[in-house]
């Protein structure tokens, strides 16, 4: 297969013959070529910047920030019951209520409320105080709860919960 074109005419039956010959080198070359120039096109595309595709802080901070909006998703950052650096006072049902409360707030931000949650992780210094905490955790809800995860931890300055949300915007 030396040649790459070929072009044969018979002259008896008055036909024309018109040939692509392509060896597999060539082929393989040619593809090889396509792939590296199609690729090198999107390498060099200009990357989008997270705000480009979606990603929002709301209420950032110097460490972190309260949420989150990436996409149809809101990330919140976990809350614990405290007061100038200081854990309120009332045991575990009194914590969940601030931390739901204040969770609550922080999802209007994003124009969400307690029923656009999809996940939640609990995070309970005592699994003594699952009862007490599950208690008041679910009178947040109207609809069904949203998938939980409950892990006993060390909270931050020895609060007795924490708690972080996932919501879902979904077409709001």
């Amino acid at each position: 297969m030396g040649s790459i074109i070929r072009l044969r005419g018979n002259k008896s039956e008055e036909t024309v013959e018109f040939s692509i010959v392509v060896s597999k080198w060539f082929f393989a070359g040619f593809t090889a070529l396509v792939v590296a120039a199609v690729s090198l096109g999107y390498a060099v595309l200009p990357a989008q910047s997270q705000d480009d595709r979606g990603r929002k802080a709301i209420a950032p901070g110097q460490n972190y920030s309260e949420a989150i909006e990436a996409g149809d998703f809101v990330f919140l950052s976990g809350k614990i019951a405290a007061v100038r650096g200081r854990i309120i006072p009332g045991g575990i049902e009194a914590e969940t209520k601030m931390v739901m409360d204040n969770l609550q707030k922080a999802l209007a931000k994003s124009g969400l409320t307690m029923d656009d949650v999809v996940k939640a992780t609990v995070f309970l210094s005592d699994l003594n105080d699952f009862s007490a905490m599950n208690e008041v955790y679910r009178s947040y809800y109207t609809g069904d709860p949203p998938a939980r995860s409950t892990i006993q931890s060390g909270v931050v300055l020895n609060a007795g919960i924490e708690i972080d949300l996932i919501a879902y915007r979904g077409g709001k």
